[in-house]
């Protein structure tokens, strides 16, 4: 099992779901579909495996720290 989390450029969460794959590969191919469907494939987003090892991550771009 996996779990596909996309954040908006402040940070806030878009969508946070579980994902059903039987490895890595899979997982990263149902988490772009979904990703497609919602148009939110430039936001920052990660997925992981349930066991809390990170398969595929994008951060966030452009942001800079607060002075």
């Amino acid at each position: 099992m996996y779990h596909l989390t996309v954040y908006d450029q402040d940070g806030s969460k878009l969508y946070d779901e579980p994902i059903e794959a039987t490895d890595d590969s899979a997982a990263k191919e149902k988490g772009h579909a979904i990703l497609r469907e919602n148009d939110v494939q430039e936001h920052p987003f990660r997925i992981v495996h349930t066991s809390g090892r990170l398969v595929e991550f994008l951060s966030h771009k452009g942001k800079k720290a607060k002075a």
